[in-house]
């Protein structure tokens, strides 16, 4: 069986509908010498003259009009089936908005980005930071498809699909006495006036204000936020302390901001939050996606514990 790319012969269909070696290689946005590089090789791969060419004129062979009675059908017939093999993963044409709660998990996120476009180049994604007291990234609310988000929140309406543990540790302003030792303890975090955000669900408000450890006292409120910008800002003045992901806070760029990691305090889950209804295939392949390149991290259903490079990243960001 003879052996042609199919770049050659996309080359000679629109070279026999020009039959004008400029027309057709502006068409093909080659150059002349390319495109005549490729009919020469499809020639030659055939064994056959498909066009006569002198310098002011160009046309068919009996070999190319008879080639000509083929090719289009047959490309038009491997365009069809790569479509459908598209559309058998699930993944057809279209877009979607991905939410991402703040700075969303910094290292995850861009490696999710590259990777969707590599595997799926034909899903335009759309990124749409939300804010902070919607725990589910958008998606509960019709803003946005798809979400990275951190678990546990109410997930009323809403699917998620576990991707990775992420720690949750202390954020302190750098003089703080807590910062005194390499290790938080739970208890000693729980007592310190925390951020609150006033609109997140209860679930979730409860899980960063350690509701576990408290034990149903009521928090110390130090400062109400709207967003990580705020709680970074609130704990620089001194104003409050704050449990956040480590993926978060792993390169925080300021001097008076320290994190430790927190003894007695289990992760949270990152996971990707769709809504239940929504059919849209696009939606699961980000999911799938998302899931495959999670794979090797962390059991998303056991705890985490902190890692031991925290407290010497921690202090050097503190003697900078």
């Amino acid at each position: 069986m003879v052996s042609v790319e199919l770049r050659h012969l996309q080359a000679f269909v629109v070279l026999a509908e020009e039959l004008n070696f400029t027309r057709a290689a502006a068409r093909l946005h080659v150059v002349q010498q390319a495109l005549s590089t490729r009919i020469r090789q499809l020639e030659d791969d055939l064994g056959v003259t498909l066009f006569t060419r002198t310098t002011r004129h160009v046309a068919l062979t009996p070999a190319g009009e008879t080639l000509l009675t083929h090719v289009p059908a047959a490309l038009q017939g491997v365009a069809s089936a790569l479509d459908q093999a598209r559309q058998a993963t699930g993944a057809e044409r279209g877009s979607l908005v991905l939410g991402l709660l703040a700075t969303a998990p910094l290292d995850f996120t861009p490696r999710l980005l590259r990777a969707l476009a590599a595997e799926y180049p034909h899903i335009d994604v759309t990124m749409r930071n939300v804010a902070f007291d919607d725990p589910t990234g958008g998606v509960r609310a019709g803003e946005t498809d798809v979400a990275l988000v951190w678990r546990p929140f109410d997930e009323r309406d809403v699917a998620c699909a576990p991707l990775f543990a992420d720690a949750r540790v202390a954020v302190l302003p750098a003089d703080h006495p807590l910062t005194a030792s390499g290790l938080v303890e739970a208890e000693a975090l729980a007592a310190e006036p925390f951020v609150w955000v006033d609109d997140m669900d209860s679930v979730a408000r409860d899980f960063w204000t350690l509701a576990e450890v408290r034990q149903g006292r009521p928090p110390r409120i130090g400062a109400h936020v709207t967003g990580f910008e705020d709680l970074f800002a609130a704990v620089r003045a001194g104003r409050a302390v704050a449990a956040c992901p480590a993926s978060v806070t792993d390169a925080l760029p300021w001097r008076d901001v320290v994190t430790r990691p927190v003894r007695g305090l289990g992760p949270a889950i990152v996971a990707a939050c769709w809504r239940r209804t929504d059919a849209n295939p696009l939606v699961q392949a980000v999911v799938a996606c998302a899931q495959r390149l999670a794979q090797g991290a962390p059991d998303a259903d056991a705890p985490v514990p902190a890692p031991a490079a925290a407290p010497r990243r921690a202090a050097r960001r503190r003697r900078n």
